[in-house]
């Protein structure tokens, strides 16, 4: 006589679950996938710089067309261009890059970030500010060109 056992957690099981083995957060919607992502502080915490990596596991190219955030204001520079089959990071010096200024959350809060792209349904997700400390303490805002 056979016995057989297994787990019966079911289609919640931790297991199964996506997991950030990072500070950061995931998020996914559609082709599209968010990997820790959170806001390093600057500026004495008036201001931030948004890390993130966003990956297009797609075939055809996707564009983030917007960052923002009702706890501050973004601003995103640069190409946000998400090529199919790729992976786009967001940092301090980086092309895409994302700052924000007049923050109202410190080092430590939740901060909400909302993406949104050209072809996919936008993400909306709630990570947190790391302090400019330790691992982060070389991440600063990309400086803002200026005109010659």
């Amino acid at each position: 006589m056979a016995l057989l056992t297994g787990c019966s957690a079911g289609f919640g099981a931790t297991a199964i679950q996506d997991y950030a083995p990072a500070d950061g957060v995931i998020a996914t919607s559609g082709d599209i996938r968010v990997l820790n992502a959170l806001v390093v502080e600057s500026d004495g915490g008036r201001g931030g710089v948004v890390i993130m990596t966003i990956v297009n596991k797609g075939e055809r190219d996707d564009r983030l067309t917007g960052l923002t955030s009702p706890d501050a204001t973004v601003d995103l520079t640069g190409d946000t261009t998400l090529p199919a089959g790729s992976a786009v990071h967001l940092g301090g010096g980086t092309d895409p890059s994302a700052s924000l200024t007049g923050m109202t959350k410190l080092a430590g809060e939740s901060v909400e970030l909302k993406l949104t792209f050209a072809r996919t349904e936008p993400i909306t997700l709630t990570t947190v500010v790391m302090p400019a400390t330790g691992d982060y303490a070389s991440i600063s805002p990309t400086p803002s060109p200026t005109a010659s």
